[in-house]
């Protein structure tokens, strides 16, 4: 099993738990971290914004990528919802077994 973190960021809370709801709830994440009051600035259209945000750190197998940035479009607000996995290099055993337990169903 190739385990990810994926981040991905909302307009509020609201829409956060909503996200990691869906995600859980269709075993496509084994765990969902909500942590609200992230201040993020970017460029939008040529211009710098700042958004108040709330970052979800989702956990996942590298596998269901596709299927969770594809869940998340179709839930998100954003016209272009942020999307960035990166590998979990090492993890206790114990957990990335438990995490690999609660996305286990077949593609």
């Amino acid at each position: 099993m190739e385990a990810i973190i994926i981040y991905t960021t909302a307009s509020s809370m609201e829409e956060a738990e909503h996200i990691a709801d869906a995600l859980v709830g269709q075993q496509l994440a084994a765990c969902v971290q909500i942590m609200p009051g992230v201040r993020s600035v970017y460029n939008w259209r040529g211009k710098i914004a700042q958004s108040d945000e709330t970052l979800c750190i989702i956990k996942t197998e590298a596998k269901r990528f596709k299927a969770v940035a594809q869940a998340i479009e179709q839930i998100h607000s954003y016209e272009v919802p942020e999307l960035v996995a990166v590998p979990i290099v090492h993890g206790s055993i114990d957990y990335l077994s438990w995490l690999n337990d609660q996305v286990e169903s077949e593609i």
